[in-house]
């Protein structure tokens, strides 16, 4: 299980812990993410990667004083971080929960995103990102990628966009149509 971390790395955080900080890496990678609040010091940037990984239906721990929405349930938050003590209680309360909330898509939707790649037609998504506000990108396709169940596909610039995150493609809902 890859898990990654937010926040600052509390002092005991144990040397050979393979627990890696979450520097922007694609969704799909992340299978767990822990989140340190210590000190109420999260950023900006932390708690929106941390929302989008919930979004994605990670599952998580949290480590501080104050959990916040949607970080507060209890079961999995600790006020502080003792890997000597409850490491096996950790672990067991991420293994314990699903790692994805994917939805699948119609498979000829799919099908349509690997056409465009093929005849390197740039197209126009809007997608649902980490806030409550849709993004839209008009780019080329890279490459389509399936991880653990989840669909994704390649934007131009290298980034990856889970495939039950879209919302309309051309203009087209992506509920509505396989063409677009």
């Amino acid at each position: 299980m890859k898990i990654f971390y937010l926040g600052r790395k509390p002092s005991t955080f144990p040397p050979a812990l393979d627990w890696r900080r979450w520097g922007g890496e694609p969704m799909f990678e992340v299978d767990a993410f822990a989140l340190f609040n210590q000190e109420g010091d999260l950023t900006e940037e932390d708690i929106e990667k941390a929302q989008l990984a919930r979004m994605h239906g990670r599952p998580w721990l949290y480590f501080g004083e104050l959990p916040f929405p949607p970080f507060s349930e209890s079961a999995r938050s600790w006020q502080t971080f003792e890997p000597e003590k409850r490491m096996e209680e950790y672990l067991h309360a991420l293994s314990a929960l699903p790692r994805t909330n994917y939805q699948p898509i119609d498979c000829n939707f799919y099908d349509n995103f690997e056409a465009a790649i093929v005849q390197r037609r740039p197209v126009k998504i809007k997608y649902r990102g980490g806030g409550e506000s849709p993004l839209r990108i008009e780019t080329r396709l890279l490459d389509t990628k399936t991880d653990k169940t989840e669909e994704y596909v390649q934007f131009r610039n290298g980034d990856w966009l889970r495939l039950d995150r879209v919302i309309s493609v051309d203009g087209l809902a992506a509920g509505e149509s396989c063409r677009f």
